[in-house]
């Protein structure tokens, strides 16, 4: 699971005392409440690239072709096949290829 963005601080009887980004290490008798996570925030997409980068550290992407059902690969992330879950995109993998969760440009 992705770790929280920020934290609500409470005391123990329940008063608000502040807000803090992405840590959880001063709790001293105090709640820290996760608000949110980052896939909350931003839901990142899933997406089937090859388990190794080239030797000029590029990735080999996953395209389906709507009409057969097939698929081919693309360099180039922004033309890639986005899967909305894990499940969906594990679909589609094989021993040489991998199902990732990458942010989408322009989001």
């Amino acid at each position: 699971m992705t770790e929280p963005v920020a934290y609500m601080w409470k005391t123990e009887r329940g008063t608000i005392i502040g807000f803090t980004p992405n840590d959880n290490s001063h709790s001293g008798g105090q709640l820290g409440i996760p608000l949110y996570t980052a896939e909350q925030l931003h839901p990142m997409k899933w997406f089937v690239r090859s388990k190794r980068a080239s030797s000029f550290g590029n990735y080999i992407y996953l395209k389906k072709i709507e009409s057969d059902d097939k698929v081919t690969a693309f360099n180039l992330k922004s033309v890639a096949e986005q899967f909305d879950t894990k499940e969906e995109a594990e679909k589609w993998t094989n021993p040489l290829t991998e199902a990732v969760q990458l942010p989408v440009e322009g989001e």
